[in-house]
């Protein structure tokens, strides 16, 4: 597992300074240590492991967030919103939904089809929290992000980790499902994934999923949510649906890009990608332009 190394982001000296059992370890007995427990543990490897640490960077740049939606992650005076609503439509479905409207924020560009390509601009940092599982064709919105990006910027991302949120029970994506996707310039999701979302996905309780991941059930297929699932995707007559189209955990979105990085699909030049966190949902990465 050690090998893996080049994936996730090990800062050893923080690594052995958080772990108090792992202080008397040289540096490759916690390489070896990380791939081996730590990162199934959901050891914090990195600084910039949560994102309450990760979003702090970037105070002062240039930024753009994608899908803020009733909760920005960034707040500072630089930073500018894409949404595919515009701030009164926001404020309407927060209010439909019973969602406080305290921190929607003013949308400065409205897109809805989620495509940037009406952005004329360039930021040092692309921001988006929640927001890369959604896009249908993953390569090409990394290539969209990458064209409004400052030579050097960054693509800041927050991405469920599929293994302990509601998509568990789900197969972790495959490279060859993002070629198919990126070759068919996929806008509007597939009736698979909307049978994925809202049939085949479970709790989100990270905690309950950390301390049971090695004990998951079989559970019969809901013919019912499939049969509703299947009349959405119809009645919605090729109209977009909000659902995940794929699911991660870090090593897998760390090697996939890193594939695509040097396929040169996409614009970027690095990616960093910080580990699980036990407890929580999510995972930290960037790309650098």
């Amino acid at each position: 597992m050690s090998g893996l190394s080049f994936l996730i982001e090990v800062d050893l000296d923080y690594y052995r300074e958080m772990h108090k059992d792992l202080k008397k370890h040289t540096d490759e007995e916690l390489i070896a240590h990380y791939f081996q427990h730590g990162y199934f543990e959901g050891r914090i490897s990195q600084f910039y492991s949560l994102r309450e640490n990760f979003i702090k960077q970037f105070l002062g740049m240039s930024c753009l967030e994608i899908g803020p939606f009733v909760n920005p992650s960034l707040t500072h005076p630089t930073v500018k919103y894409l949404d595919v609503l515009s701030t009164q439509e926001l404020i309407c479905r927060a209010n439909l939904f019973g969602f406080s409207t305290e921190k929607i924020r003013e949308i400065d560009y409205v897109s809805p089809d989620g495509s940037l390509e009406i952005i004329r601009e360039k930021f040092d940092v692309v921001f988006s929290s929640h927001n890369l599982e959604h896009q249908p064709d993953l390569i090409g919105h990394l290539q969209e992000v990458g064209s409004i990006l400052e030579d050097s910027g960054r693509f800041a991302m927050i991405v469920p980790n599929a293994r302990y949120c509601f998509d568990a029970d789900l197969p972790l994506s495959k490279i060859s499902d993002i070629f198919n996707a990126y070759v068919s310039q996929r806008k509007k999701h597939t009736l698979g994934s909307v049978i994925e979302h809202r049939a085949l996905t479970t709790h989100n309780d990270a905690l309950f999923h950390w301390n049971n991941s090695n004990r998951r059930e079989y559970k019969p297929i809901d013919v019912g949510k499939i049969r509703d699932a299947i009349i959405e995707f119809d009645q919605a007559c090729g109209g977009y649906i909000d659902v995940h189209a794929w699911q991660f955990d870090p090593l897998s979105l760390a090697d996939i890009l890193n594939v695509l990085i040097k396929l040169k699909y996409i614009p970027f030049q690095r990616v960093t990608c910080y580990g699980p966190v036990f407890g929580r949902n999510e995972f930290t990465l960037e790309l650098l332009k």
